[in-house]
């Protein structure tokens, strides 16, 4: 009876002494792992934009230690693809065609993308079934291009000097285009950003015949939000839905450029031109446009910047405007108008705007034909 008594004690004794054990290794363990630590987490496809969601908010993925400017290590399960050294922003802070990870304002996850690129997602097989796994690289690695490049903007309507400014809504007149004929903005339709009824409200007041949406391939789902006039373009068979990736480089957003054109030509203006935001689809085909209506370099970048005028109220001159207009503006000009990376800043000054748009538009299948008729429709 004693001996079976010592034996329980003592087997009781071990337990805790093997369970205390395990707990110290566990934890070791775990600390010897790279942290902060995201492991083995789900995935789904951006089927808009292109690029991989993974299924945290930039929140929850924050409070596990990382923090915007850090370069990251990332690897997925399907066929083993790894990408080190990615930065991670709260934008898309990199040149065109490189990989970042992004907690932009608005997306419900971070994702992981090639910027204006390759759809990695697509491109590298990743399905449902694919895991992904994000390591600290180096802290604060690219601080300073968060720090430089850092912009976000309010949805509340009340925090904008007009309605327009709101919804980054303008005339476009650079160039010899025609008064009251062209418009951008942001969408009449989507309504991510708190913005498809006062956009509709304004293509009423500037009578908006036809609605070029860069965006979407029609309005179905719950963020879409159809206002009065919009329907009665829909209705009336004037709305195009070309569904624009960003990837301005790719083949398939030729393909819909040219349809864009083409459509110009069969339909009556005043036009509408609108991505989501109004910014860097619509930047992209209203450079083109200017372009070909006689916008000089000067025109065409003070004509984007009004976007990032409206909605984070960057200054000309200001750091952030330097930099945005040499990361985004600049590249995108150099990409459009064909200049090589060797030309600097005095050569895109100068150059002839509208025989390179000329040009880029013979380069995606219009005829010259149809390029004169654009230019006589839409110039004085």
């Amino acid at each position: 009876m004693k001996k079976s008594l010592l034996y329980n004690r003592n087997m009781k004794k071990y337990t805790i002494l093997f369970a205390t054990f395990v707990a110290i290794t566990s934890i070791s363990a775990c600390n010897n792992k790279k942290t902060p630590l995201l492991e083995n987490f789900a995935i789904h496809h951006d089927d808009e934009f292109g690029g991989a969601y993974i299924n945290i908010g930039a929140e929850e993925f924050n409070k596990l230690g990382f923090k915007y400017g850090d370069s990251v290590d990332i690897s997925f399960t399907t066929n083993n693809k790894t990408w080190e050294d990615v930065g991670y922003y709260n934008g898309y802070y990199v040149p065109a065609g490189q990989e970042l990870l992004v907690a932009y304002p608005g997306y419900e996850n971070i994702k992981f993308c090639i910027n204006y690129g390759d759809d990695i997602y697509k491109d590298n097989n990743f399905d449902e079934n694919t895991r992904v796994t994000i390591t600290l690289n180096k802290a604060e690695k690219y601080k300073d291009i968060q720090d430089t490049l850092s912009i976000s903007y309010s949805d509340d309507i009340t925090q904008y000097p007009t309605r327009e400014a709101f919804a980054n809504f303008r005339e476009m007149r650079v160039g010899n285009i025609k008064e009251n004929l062209l418009y951008r903005g942001a969408s009449p339709v989507d309504n991510s950003r708190n913005r498809a009824e006062t956009v509709d409200s304004l293509l009423l007041s500037n009578n908006i015949q036809f609605d070029i949406d860069l965006a979407d391939k029609n309005t179905d789902g719950a963020k879409y939000q159809v206002h009065d006039h919009f329907q009665s373009l829909v209705n009336n068979n004037k709305v195009v839905f070309l569904g624009m990736a960003a990837a301005y480089k790719k083949d398939d957003f030729s393909a819909k450029m040219k349809t864009l054109f083409e459509t110009i030509l069969a339909n009556d203006g005043p036009y509408y031109i609108h991505c989501l935001e109004g910014k860097d689809r619509t930047g992209y085909v209203c450079m083109v446009i200017e372009a070909l209506c006689g916008a000089s370099y000067d025109e065409l970048v003070e004509d984007y910047f009004i976007t990032y005028k409206n909605y984070y109220g960057i200054e000309k001159g200001t750091r952030k405007y330097n930099a945005i207009k040499e990361l985004h503006i600049d590249e995108m000009i150099r990409y459009v108008f064909s200049f090589d990376e060797a030309e600097n800043v005095q050569l895109l000054g100068t150059a002839p705007y509208h025989t390179k748009a000329n040009n880029y538009l013979l380069s995606i299948g219009l005829t010259q034909e149809q390029i004169d008729a654009v230019q006589a429709k839409l110039s004085n």
